[in-house]
């Protein structure tokens, strides 16, 4: 991995929601408010680093720019000098592990009587990738509370 260069000011920049805000807002959206996350975060790292990215993009392919991002945290949070534990490599990896299970999940049962197994599993899939975000936003929200 090549080592992620970034000022506290811009990592402190990141979209910070509550916890319980976040949770509503992913169970609500039936997990489409990832694309919204993603892109805040990105638009923001964007406007106060001035690098050049496309939030949009970055957005709407989250899960491959996860990693990424998780490291730009972890990097403002050693930045901070604020230990914190939530394992950001692993966490993105498994983030994108379970999202490729989902979409390999309905390329393989493809019959009508695998629907309530594909509902089951995506719905388990769902949860988990939910609970690993909320650390990621525990994270940022650790991050920003450091650098108020």
């Amino acid at each position: 991995m090549k080592p992620i260069t970034a000022t506290n000011r811009s990592l402190s920049a990141l979209y910070t929601v509550s916890i319980p805000k976040f949770v509503l807002l992913y169970l609500m959206t039936g997990g489409g408010f990832l694309f919204y996350w993603s892109y805040r975060n990105w638009a923001f790292y964007k406007k106060a680093d001035g690098v050049s990215i496309t939030p949009v993009m970055r957005g709407l392919f989250w899960p491959f720019f996860t990693l990424e991002l998780f490291e730009k945290i972890q990097s403002g949070l050693d930045k901070a000098r604020q230990p914190l534990c939530w394992h950001p490599e692993s966490r993105a990896l498994l983030i994108m592990l379970l999202v490729m299970l989902s979409v390999l999940l309905l390329t393989f049962f493809d019959r009508p009587l695998d629907r309530l197994f594909i509902c089951a599993a995506n719905s388990v899939l769902f949860i988990c990738i939910g609970g690993l975000f909320v650390g990621a936003q525990r994270a940022i929200n650790v991050l920003q509370s450091n650098n108020a």
